[in-house]
């Protein structure tokens, strides 16, 4: 049984869309999720991050200053403030590690850097009402196996901009992958990590697109919390659909779609010569125990789906 947050839909029909926004009702809503300002390390202050992100077409945010907890705002211009705060510390197992949380209802009780499991501190964060996220795990260090009980998570950062622009580990898809196969569902966002202190090298580098209804914090974690988004660097995901064993996938022109799921059941189409892919189908392993489509366009930019589970004819006999 899927463990469900507080924003996490209940019955077998939500459950069934877990992780699949393509096709619900809505609209799609650009957000970036993990950003720092001169609350903690970050080099510009909140109205100065507010306004980069709102001038570049972000319809929300949120800022997750370190150790500070950020007041939600209601969209003021187009721009929705979501609160939050990233919390670290140093687990006796796993060492160092970071964990975001969104829709904090408190501030949780918990030194900065102190020495206390990477589950504690994800409790003290689930106590407080919030979503958890699991922050740039390459970064950090933690190995696969470091991450299997957070079962209070709903995600973990896959790309994180920050990580890959300083110091070339800012993607964890490894880390998803293992996860996933260990039969952990678990979203997969891409986001900046902002710091400036570079000017704005860190920054509208990853993001999610969320399929809403509408545009409040309450609508968007919701949203989020159930895996109704994709993450992007670039391109778009325009459409996901299974119908049986049949993936059917439309996305803005890229130069290859790639299906994933666990060990050698996975694919990759790659466009002719000159040429980008705009749609493709792809017929699932009759052992599927995940997929996830990630897509590629001509610049080096990736889109991704998250996954969806028990898709193999095995797992969905009888459906």
């Amino acid at each position: 049984m899927v463990n469900l947050g507080r924003y996490r839909p209940v019955g077998e029909t939500e459950n069934m869309n877990l992780g699949n926004p393509f096709g619900l009702p809505g609209e799609w809503f650009k957000g970036s999720l993990h950003i720092h300002s001169t609350k903690s390390d970050g080099d510009r202050t909140p109205d100065e991050v507010t306004a980069w992100y709102q001038s570049r077409g972000f319809h929300f945010i949120a800022l997750t200053d370190h150790g500070v907890l950020s007041q939600s705002q209601e969209p003021a211009d187009g721009l929705l403030v979501l609160n939050g705060m990233e919390i670290e510390g140093v687990d006796p197992q796993a060492g160092l590690f970071h964990l975001v949380g969104l829709g904090l209802r408190e501030n949780p009780v918990l030194d900065q850097m102190s020495r206390t499991s990477m589950r504690e501190a994800q409790n003290r964060l689930l106590a407080a009402g919030g979503l958890v996220i699991i922050a740039h795990p390459y970064w950090s260090g933690q190995l696969s196996k470091d991450l299997l009980n957070l079962d209070g998570c709903i995600g973990l950062e896959i790309y994180n901009g920050s990580c890959e622009v300083e110091d070339a580990k800012g993607y964890s898809l490894v880390h998803w992958d293992d996860l996933l196969a260990a039969g952990r569902r678990l979203w997969g966002l891409a986001v900046d990590d902002s710091h400036w202190h570079h000017g704005s090298q860190d920054a509208g580098l990853g993001w999610i697109w969320v399929r809403s209804e509408t545009l409040s914090q309450e609508a968007i974690l919701a949203a989020i919390d159930r895996g109704h988004f994709f993450s992007s660097t670039g391109p778009r995901i325009e459409d996901l659909r299974l119908e049986g064993r049949d993936v059917f996938v439309r996305c803005s022109p890229c130069v290859a779609v790639d299906f994933i799921g666990r060990g050698p059941h996975s694919r990759r189409v790659i466009a002719q010569a000159g040429d980008c892919i705009t749609q493709v189908e792809h017929r699932l392993d009759a052992h599927q125990q995940y997929l996830r489509v990630a897509c590629r366009d001509k610049d080096g930019g990736w889109a991704w789906s998250n996954p969806l589970m028990n898709v193999g004819s095995d797992a969905n006999a009888g459906n």
